[in-house]
C-alpha cells in the first residue's frame, strides 16, 4: 500500500463563526494535489491543521489526520478528548510528524528562519534531525543553488525571497520529509525564481513524496497537479482531475474559479 495522508471532517472555529467546515482530502506517495480558492477560503488554515497549528482561538475543534508511512499509521488528532486542543497538546501529537513526515514550505520562507543561524547551520540542524546523509552544500544544490558556498554563510535577513524559499526547501528535503505542505510557495517571486521552485517540486513528487500545493494561481495547477480540490468559505465545493478544472461542473466552483483566475492574472 502507497504512503497516503487524509485529512477528514476538518473544523476550525474562530468564536462562534466556523472557518472551515467538514474539509476533506488526500494525497498519495509522488501526487501533487492543488487546493485552490479565493482569498479567505481556508488554504492556509487547512495547512496549518495538516501539522496541528491550530491558528485562531479556539481553533480546530475536530479533525481526522490519517497518515501511513511504510506501513505505520499516524492518527495524531485520535482519542484528545473534548475541543478545542491546545497547542502544547498538539505539539506533543505531532512530535515526529512535523518535518520528519510532514514538512512545511510557507508562503513567508524567510519568516519560517532562525535569524541568528546561518544557511549552512539551518540546513545541517535539518540534516540531523533527519537522519539523512550528505553536506548543507549537497541539499542546498539540489534546492537550485548553482554555488553553495556563496550562500552558507548568510544570515537569513541577507536572503531574498527566491533565496529563502529555496533554503526552506532544501531544509525539507534534508529532514526526509515524506509530504510536503506548499502554501503558496510561488508567490511573490520573479517568474525565473518561480519556475525554479515549481521545478525541484515536481522533482520531490517524481521521487516519490506526496506534495499538497496551496495556490490561487490556476496556472501552476494545470502544470503541475493530478487532482484538485476547491475551497470556498471553508468547504470543499468540488474535488476532480486537474485537467477537467475548466469543467468544473456546479455553478459555484465555476464562479469562484473565474474570480480566482482574475486574481492570479488569467488561467492559461
Amino acid at each position: 500500500m502507497p504512503d497516503r495522508l487524509e485529512m477528514r471532517r476538518l473544523e476550525v472555529r474562530a468564536r462562534d463563526r466556523m472557518l472551515l467546515d467538514g474539509v476533506h482530502m488526500s494525497v498519495e506517495a509522488g501526487e501533487i494535489l492543488a487546493l485552490v480558492g479565493e482569498s479567505g477560503s481556508g488554504k492556509t488554515l487547512t495547512a496549518r491543521s495538516l501539522l496541528g497549528l491550530p491558528g485562531p482561538r479556539p481553533g480546530i475543534v475536530s479533525a481526522e489526520l490519517l497518515i501511513q508511512v511504510d506501513g505505520c499509521c499516524h492518527r495524531p488528532y485520535a482519542g484528545l478528548g473534548p475541543a478545542p486542543w491546545s497547542s502544547k497538546l498538539l505539539d506533543k501529537r505531532f512530535k515526529g510528524i512535523r518535518g520528519a513526515v510532514v514538512g512545511y514550505l510557507p508562503q513567508d520562507a524567510r519568516g519560517g528562519l532562525d535569524p541568528l543561524w546561518t544557511v549552512q547551520r539551518l540546513v545541517a540542524e535539518s540534516i540531523t534531525l533527519g537522519g539523512t546523509s550528505g553536506e548543507p552544500a549537497d541539499w542546498l544544490r539540489r534546492a537550485g543553488f548553482d554555488h553553495p558556498a556563496v550562500v552558507q554563510p548568510l544570515y537569513p535577513h541577507q536572503l531574498s525571497g527566491g533565496m529563502a524559499q529555496r533554503v526552506s526547501l532544501a531544509m525539507t528535503m534534508a529532514r526526509g520529509s515524506r509530504f510536503i505542505v506548499a502554501d503558496e510557495p510561488s508567490t511573490g517571486l520573479d517568474p525565473t525564481v518561480r519556475n525554479g521552485i515549481l521545478a525541484e517540486i515536481r522533482k520531490l513528487a517524481d521521487d516519490g513524496v506526496g506534495v499538497i500545493l496551496i495556490t490561487h494561481d490556476l496556472r501552476l495547477v494545470s502544470r503541475l497537479a493530478r487532482r484538485v480540490v476547491i475551497l470556498h468559505q471553508g468547504k470543499v465545493l468540488e474535488e476532480m482531475a486537474a485537467r477537467e478544472l475548466s469543467s468544473a461542473t456546479s455553478t459555484r466552483a465555476r464562479e469562484m474559479l473565474l474570480a480566482t483566475a482574475r486574481i492570479s492574472g488569467g488561467s492559461r
